[in-house]
């Protein structure tokens, strides 16, 4: 946590659902963040998952429930909602 007592970046999208478009993939996927680090994040998305399951054929066929670590090195673009009060202060 931070030391101000301000939530960091990478807290606020704890449990979020996004959207976001990384550079292996010509298209976005929505997903929900379920833990981040300094350098990345795990996203939770059936879309993506079914995507890999494409792209490395029978690799991913012994993974249960995968979840995607994503640099955010890799990230073109992310997308989340906040609250409308919060959106209207901003």
């Amino acid at each position: 946590m931070s030391h101000s007592g301000v939530p960091s970046f990478k807290e606020k999208l704890m449990n979020k659902t996004v959207i976001v478009k990384v550079s292996l993939f010509t298209r976005a996927f929505s997903g929900t963040i379920t833990a981040a680090d300094d350098t990345g994040f795990f996203l939770v998305s059936n879309d993506m998952n079914a995507a890999l399951r494409e792209v490395t054929g029978g690799a991913m066929a012994n993974v249960d429930a995968p979840c995607v670590y994503l640099p955010f090195s890799q990230l073109e673009w992310l997308i989340c909602s906040q609250p409308k009060a919060a959106a209207a202060s901003a």
